[in-house]
């Protein structure tokens, strides 16, 4: 699927800019990197994981927002960001689509995710929600 096939299905929207969803997307994002934080100090792995992948995706939806997009897809909304922002955010586009497979994996198969992953998955939420505030000028 591209970007235009996301488009047609109604995947992602095209539509104003809203600030309100903007800041929205930031305070979720800190919300869900500190529980993430939180979380690992209990030793549950997986939902660590799947936290700081909510935290990276809020982060996201804030870049993604601030183009006027609005989206029902996470795999569109990374085409998308991708597309608007080129080079300058890859790696955290990249490791996001990643995560995105992973927590696809925990989620949906039980698959196992151990302390190094959840650990690098908070360190690159954390490091793309500064990133993304830097880019938005919050």
């Amino acid at each position: 699927m591209n970007l235009k096939d996301c488009m047609e299905k109604g995947l992602l929207r095209k539509g104003g800019v809203e600030k309100s969803k903007i800041r929205g997307s930031l305070d979720l994002a800190e919300h869900f990197l500190q529980r993430a934080r939180g979380i690992m100090t209990q030793e549950y792995y997986d939902i660590a994981f799947t936290t700081a992948y909510n935290s990276m995706f809020h982060s996201a939806r804030a870049l993604l927002f601030s183009k006027g997009y609005s989206e029902r897809s996470h795999y569109c909304m990374i085409l998308a960001l991708k597309a608007e922002f080129c080079s300058e955010m890859k790696e955290f586009f990249d490791a996001l689509d990643a995560y995105r497979m992973l927590r696809h994996s925990i989620q949906y198969s039980g698959a196992a995710c151990g302390e190094s992953e959840a650990r690098e998955a908070i360190d690159d939420a954390e490091r793309f929600l500064t990133a993304a505030r830097k880019k938005l000028g919050k």
